[in-house]
């Protein structure tokens, strides 16, 4: 994939996500869950303030880097589902199929 063609499916994953996004600012479970992240969080806070600001630091960074690499993997996968979906449907003739006005 040429970094052209990765940056045209990238602005297309941007303009899906806002949409997924409001998907899930409706959905109870994913609520429910960023709640119980939140308390989980603030107990972590408390855990990290007892240790070292250099070992805060070092375990900060390594969950951010998780957090960065895990959105690499995402996006891959979302990638590889177009894809997958433009293949299928070139096998199924959509794309010879004729369209009338």
């Amino acid at each position: 994939m040429t970094d052209s063609e990765r940056k045209i499916l990238i602005g297309l994953m941007d303009s899906r996500l806002d949409i997924a996004l409001k998907r899930l600012n409706e959905n109870t479970a994913y609520l429910e869950q960023c709640h119980l992240q939140e308390k989980s969080g603030e107990v972590v806070e408390e855990l990290l303030c007892k240790l070292e600001k250099e070992e805060r630091i070092i375990i900060r960074c390594h969950y951010e880097g998780e957090t960065v690499k895990a959105g690499f993997e995402w996006n891959e996968a979302y990638i590889q589902g177009l894809r997958d979906s433009v293949k299928i449907l070139a096998f199924l003739g959509v794309f010879n199929m004729e369209v009338e006005l």
